[in-house]
């Protein structure tokens, strides 16, 4: 079968802990909420993209466990090829944190995602030139591979390079598409990023050393976009109501891959993204909480600031 997306990547089980706060160090504290669902960037990306429409080929591994096997059901019942991630080990696991406003943060333990090694990447996987998309949740080594095979096969190469580490240069000058948020921008350039001006330093630094689009999202300030022909900010699309950002930028990036997949104009694409994201926030959880393309089809396109 050809595919449009090909997304090698992580799985992970989530367990979401709702509370008011942080606890101090040494402190008891008493949450709200227990939440448990299929969740890793990998996994949560592939699926954005299937709701949106793309035929979608997931490549990975998960435990083999009762974890494993609610990651691989929920990624098929979303249309997502799941023939190619293997089992072994246990599951990777996510405790996300999520506030009241909305903010989170996230503790992942790598599990079965760096069980998958270069020999499970088959070159048949390039075939059609299908868009490559990959983060930073499996073994170093891994991303590299693919970004090498996919590069030699003239597919597309989208990476999410999150949670920050350091990529080499020879394989960053391979990736046509780098979306970061500005955490992760901080760390590649080694500067603060706390606002759009610096986000639009990091992005032409960071431009320098791909082959494409560096994209930094910032949340609820937008996103800095820097292309050959532009450098612009696009604010963020109006949310009626924060309830929970955990796979914000997975939503994000799925309807970025699927404006690539149809050769859409990379405004046009951004603010799309941003819609859809905007959606998907105004849920609990990842997967359960992206919108279909039915869900979109009316967004409005979103006019660089």
């Amino acid at each position: 079968m050809q595919y449009d997306v090909l997304v090698v990547g992580s799985l992970n089980y989530d367990i979401l802990i709702q509370q008011d706060r942080l606890p101090q160090l040494g402190e008891t504290f008493t949450g709200n909420a227990l939440m448990t669902m299929p969740g890793g960037k990998g996994a949560n990306q592939a699926v954005q993209c299937a709701r949106l429409g793309l035929r979608v080929n997931m490549v990975g591994c998960v435990g083999q466990d009762l974890y494993g096997q609610e990651l691989i059901q929920s990624l098929e019942k979303h249309g997502v090829q799941t023939a190619n991630i293997k089992r072994s080990g246990t599951s990777g696991v996510g405790i996300v944190q999520i506030l009241s406003e909305g903010d989170y943060c996230s503790t992942i333990i790598k599990g079965a995602n760096y069980l998958i090694g270069s020999n499970d990447i088959s070159p048949a996987f390039f075939q059609h030139a299908p868009l490559v998309i990959l983060q930073s949740e499996i073994p170093e080594s891994v991303v590299n591979d693919v970004v090498e095979q996919a590069s030699a096969h003239g597919c597309p190469v989208l990476l999410n390079n999150a949670p920050a580490r350091h990529i080499h240069e020879a394989v960053l000058k391979k990736v046509n598409y780098l979306v970061i948020n500005e955490t992760e921008a901080a760390l590649m350039t080694g500067e603060s990023v706390t606002d759009v001006e610096a986000a639009r330093r990091a992005a032409g630094q960071l431009f320098e050393k791909i082959n494409g689009v560096v994209i930094i999202t910032l949340g609820e300030k937008g996103s800095v976009v820097k292309s050959a022909s532009l450098l612009q900010h696009f604010p963020a699309s109006p949310c009626k109501q924060v309830v929970d950002t955990t796979g914000a930028g997975d939503s994000f990036i799925g309807a970025l891959a699927y404006n690539i997949v149809q050769g859409n104009a990379l405004q046009d694409a951004i603010g799309f993204a941003s819609r859809v994201s905007a959606l998907s926030v105004q849920k609990y959880g990842g997967q359960s909480s992206f919108p279909a393309l039915s869900d979109v089809q009316g967004a409005c396109h979103v006019t660089p600031a």
